[in-house]
């Protein structure tokens, strides 16, 4: 309470150790007295910890120094040692026969204590490792929603890719037009102040097609399933998503102007999310799957400086304005060891006006080059923060930060287009998106059939 009052915003708080399974009382008459004593004082450290008007982490120390003295190979300590009974100093309690100081093998990195009560530098590590843990959690946990964001966008821009092939060049009025392409992304996330580095791949399925109305307007579909990996962290944690995605849409083309509106839906299953960590010598995982949700709504305006319809190349800025909802349902990590975890949900807005150029060249009858270059503003791009409380002290509930959205965001779409019969084409494109701390490549290949 002291330091809340002096202005401390985030305490680590360790909870007392299990007294009765230190060196010093382990053993004598007074070890289970000592463990009740050290239950009750934890129950009501607790207790108090939930008054503290600050972000306050608890370290759940007993139950992390219980699973090591159950699992004493897991933490690199000794396994056919008495590790609550003996010590590496033999300061107070009984020396370590074995890997005690004055022992033929003397090796503190197999035991759990130094003296009769504190830690080797090997119990040390280990609850350093611990509190680590748990800070940078939310710096991987955060980028759950972006994977979900970088998907929408993959989906968005294959969706225009095929507006741009389309420019000038519509199937006829009360014709269909088939959509039908696969690709691959890469995502490339930056570390920061509050957020790990990260980089992902995914694969992509899309298939739609458009509906010309009359000579000014089409409407259509398109629908698309995505499966992604990213690999977070200084110990390459695995977060996995598959998403499936639905876009309605309307296109208006007429007189050198033309616009279009989209709306996108779909659902995010996150079936298998790994956060990896050091704890001691060897690497510990905690695994936990979630859901969630994404809605967006995009519109853009643009204006084709080219002479007439029938030039070979067109030219046109726009303006553009993206609205993006994800939201990631809060999940508890698998099991109550000291380690794992339980997140709140999340939700990632984003809101982001935009002015490009985009153009298009025929090359000849059948072959034409077409690209999009584009700067976006983001005005949702306040550090993202995450509420958390470890499994095994579920009320002690504290929040922490994590990604930062970049305010500014580059992007810039290049593709080709040949059309193999009078009604069927085949499409290829490259899109890249760039800010300061991430990086989002995609490919796309399709074909376009008309009917």
């Amino acid at each position: 309470a002291n330091l809340q009052q002096a202005g401390a915003r985030y305490i680590m708080v360790w909870l007392l150790p299990d007294i009765g399974l230190t060196p010093a009382i382990n053993g004598s008459p007074l070890q289970g007295f000592t463990s009740q004593l050290s239950a009750q004082f934890n129950t009501e450290l607790v207790r108090q910890l939930q008054t503290v008007d600050a972000e306050v982490i608890p370290l759940n120390i007993p139950v992390l120094l219980k699973e090591s003295f159950a699992n004493p190979a897991q933490f690199g300590l000794a396994t056919d040692q008495n590790l609550t009974a003996t010590c590496f100093s033999g300061n107070g309690c009984t020396e370590n026969a074995r890997y005690g100081i004055h022992s033929a093998t003397p090796d503190p990195s197999k035991l759990i204590y130094n003296d009769a009560v504190h830690p080797t530098e090997a119990g040390q590590r280990l609850i350093a490792d611990y509190a680590y843990s748990l800070l940078a959690a939310p710096w991987e946990i955060t980028l759950l929603p972006e994977m979900a964001q970088g998907t929408l966008r993959a989906h968005q821009d294959e969706l225009r890719n095929q507006w741009q092939a389309d420019w000038e060049n519509w199937q006829g009025v009360g014709q269909w037009r088939a959509i039908v392409a696969a690709g691959g992304q890469h995502q490339d996330f930056d570390s920061q102040r509050s957020g790990a580095s990260a980089d992902g791949n995914g694969l992509n399925l899309n298939i739609g097609g458009s509906y010309r109305l009359d000579e000014a307007w089409r409407v259509g579909v398109l629908a698309g399933a995505y499966r992604q990996k990213l690999e977070a962290g200084n110990n390459d944690s695995d977060y996995k998503l598959n998403t499936y995605l639905g876009t309605a849409f309307v296109q208006y083309q007429q007189n050198r102007w033309w616009a279009d509106a989209a709306a996108t839906a779909g659902h995010l299953d996150y079936d298998n999310l790994k956060r990896k960590f050091d704890l001691g010598p060897n690497e510990r995982g905690e695994k936990g799957d979630t859901s969630g949700d994404v809605l967006a709504f995009s519109a853009r305006l643009g204006y084709d400086i080219a002479q007439q319809a029938s030039s070979p190349w067109h030219l046109s800025p726009f303006i553009s304005a993206d609205y993006a909802r994800v939201k990631v349902d809060g999940y508890s990590e698998d099991g109550n060891d000291s380690t794992a975890l339980t997140f709140d949900d999340q939700k990632r807005t984003s809101r982001r006006l935009g002015i490009g150029l985009q153009g298009k060249y025929q090359i000849t009858r059948q072959t034409q080059v077409f690209g999009e270059i584009a700067h976006e503003k983001e005005y949702e791009d306040d550090t993202q923060k995450l509420t958390m409380a470890l499994n095994s002290l579920p009320d002690n509930r504290y929040t922490l930060e994590g990604y930062t959205p970049q305010t500014n965001l580059n992007r810039l779409n290049l593709g080709v287009s040949h059309k193999l019969t009078q009604d069927l084409a085949l499409r290829a494109s490259y899109n890249i998106r760039k800010d300061d701390d991430f990086t989002q490549q995609g490919i796309n290949v399709g074909v376009s059939l008309d009917f």
